[in-house]
């Protein structure tokens, strides 16, 4: 694949790509809200520089060869699609919520008694410690 269609995927948080003696530099821009968890990372190749409610600058280390860009870039991408689909899961949830509660206002107390979720078995959400 090209350079040029493996850095499109994560262009829109791309403040620059550095070349820095035998290195490659993502500069990356992600929203305040954004987490970085640790199990993305590889700690010793990832540098902060800016970490506040509105943005989160994360500087991405990679060897100049093929292994490594790629291993790099799909660090990003991973960060990326974590917490793109975690803020869909937030709206979602917000949704569904008011969902409920109209169900709740409109609804006898009697019919909500009887109220039952399709899932049986709610999936437990593992928690994972963010670095940032």
């Amino acid at each position: 694949m090209s350079l040029f269609k493996e850095i499109e995927k994560i262009s829109e948080y791309t403040i620059s790509i550095r070349k820095l003696e035998k290195y490659f530099s993502f500069d990356m821009s992600f929203p305040g809200s954004w987490s970085i968890l640790k199990s993305h990372v590889d700690e010793t190749k990832t540098v902060f520089t800016k970490n506040d409610e509105k943005t989160k600058t994360v500087s991405f280390v990679s060897e100049m060869n093929d292994h490594s860009m790629n291993e790099t870039i799909t660090t990003i991408e991973n960060i990326i699609n974590y917490n793109i689909e975690r803020e869909e899961k937030q709206r979602l949830f917000q949704q569904k919520v008011g969902e409920l509660k109209n169900l709740f206002e409109k609804e006898s107390l009697d019919e909500l008694k009887n109220l039952k979720f399709d899932k049986d078995e709610i999936p437990k959400l593992e928690g994972e410690e963010s670095i940032s």
